[in-house]
This record gives structure tokens, C-alpha cells and sequence, in this order.
């Protein structure tokens, strides 16, 4: 009997699956054997579609960050909601995702940075540049705020942007330890609250300017 042709794996869906193995387990938690049964792809036709490890978990960071924070980062830059409303949503679906049981727990990106399950320093590097990506999106739509009078003129923006991102990895970090959608739409309302443009908060606008910021 003739053989029949190799079930044809599309790409894309190889990554994804890949994407999840090392969110799950790390970079280093993670074996090529352990990729090439979760893509479904012999190992020869994995390095041929993707490179190395090290390029694979690069290309899984940039999906990850394509599939998840795409959609999140185009309503943020759209700015059809009022700012407040526009970060719940934002911080919301973070807390959505980090919560879903569909998905490793977590955030991929937060889960590499803290625990340093990148295998080299460009692995590191581009963690960096998507966490500073986030950043300068919040902090976009921040002066989008300010210029619009929904957040005041004296507003400081860089330290609002980086509590907002502090929020975020927090959020990731308390879904990855097992916290309840419902107490992180908890968590949400109540750092929304400390944001200047909310009700009877003042927020930033107030805060003392000779403090240091602090971001990792």
C-alpha cells in the first residue's frame, strides 16, 4: 500500500502552539522535542520554517504580542472612549487574558521578564522594546487626554504612564497566581481611581514631582 502524503501543518498555527509551550514552561522549561510535538512538526521541518530555538522563541514573542496586544493597542491609539473608559477596557483585557483558563496563566511577556525565561540577550531585548512599546502607547493616549481636556493640563504624564504599566504587569502577575477575574476587575477600578479625569480625584496632577520614577 502506498504511503499517504504528510499532513500539511500551516504555519501560523505551528507558532501559536509553540507561542503557548513556552509561555507555559519558559525558555529554558522548554526542549525542541517538547516544540516539535506541540506544532506538530518533526524537528528538521521546525528549524527549516523557524530557525533555532533561540529564533523560535523570539518569533513566539512577536506573535504573542501581535495576537494579544494588537487588537488591545489599536482601540488604545483610536481613542474613541473617554480616557478612563479607555484604560478599563485596556487593564481589562489584560485581566481577561491573564485569567482565561484557555491560556497559560499570566502574561507571556511579564512571565519572561520576571522570571528571566529568555535564552539570550536579544531574547532580552526584545521583551525590552515591547514593554517600552506598551509604555509609550499608554503614555500616547495619556497626552491624547490632557490635549482633549479629559485629564488636566497639569497632569504629569510620564508618571500616570508608568503606574498605568505598573498596573498592567501587576494585573499579570496576580493572574498568574491564581486571583479571580473578579478580583482583578477589582484591582482595575480601584487603580482607575488614581488617575487624574476620574471623579473627584486629582490624582498625578497633585503628585510631587521630586519623587523618582520607578521602572524596571
Amino acid at each position: 500500500m502506498a504511503r499517504g502524503r504528510p499532513r500539511k501543518i500551516d504555519t501560523r498555527d505551528a507558532l501559536h502552539s509553540v507561542m503557548l509551550a513556552f509561555w507555559q514552561n519558559g525558555y529554558s522549561g522548554t526542549s525542541m522535542s517538547a516544540l516539535a510535538e506541540v506544532s506538530g512538526m518533526a524537528k528538521p521541518g521546525l528549524y527549516a520554517a523557524f530557525g533555532d530555538k533561540e529564533a523560535l522563541f523570539e518569533k513566539a514573542l512577536l506573535h504573542y504580542f501581535e495576537t494579544y496586544g494588537g487588537p488591545v493597542f489599536a482601540r488604545l491609539k483610536r481613542a474613541e472612549k473617554h480616557v478612563i473608559d479607555d484604560f478599563r477596557d485596556f487593564l481589562g483585557a489584560v485581566a481577561e487574558l491573564s485569567a482565561d483558563s484557555n491560556t497559560p496563566a499570566g502574561c507571556f511577556l511579564v512571565n519572561a521578564l520576571v522570571d528571566c525565561t529568555y535564552g539570550t540577550d536579544r531574547h532580552r531585548e526584545v521583551v525590552t522594546g515591547l514593554r517600552q512599546s506598551r509604555y509609550e502607547a499608554i503614555r500616547e493616549r495619556i497626552l491624547k487626554a490632557v490635549a482633549a481636556g479629559e485629564m488636566p493640563e497639569e497632569t504629569d504624564v510620564d508618571r500616570a504612564a508608568t503606574f498605568l504599566d505598573g498596573q498592567f504587569s501587576a494585573i499579570a502577575l496576580l493572574g498568574r497566581s491564581g486571583s479571580s477575574k473578579a478580583d482583578l476587575k477589582t484591582f482595575v477600578e480601584t487603580g482607575l481611581q488614581a488617575l487624574p479625569g476620574s471623579k473627584g480625584v486629582t490624582g498625578f496632577g497633585e503628585a510631587n514631582s521630586n519623587l523618582p520614577i520607578l521602572r524596571q
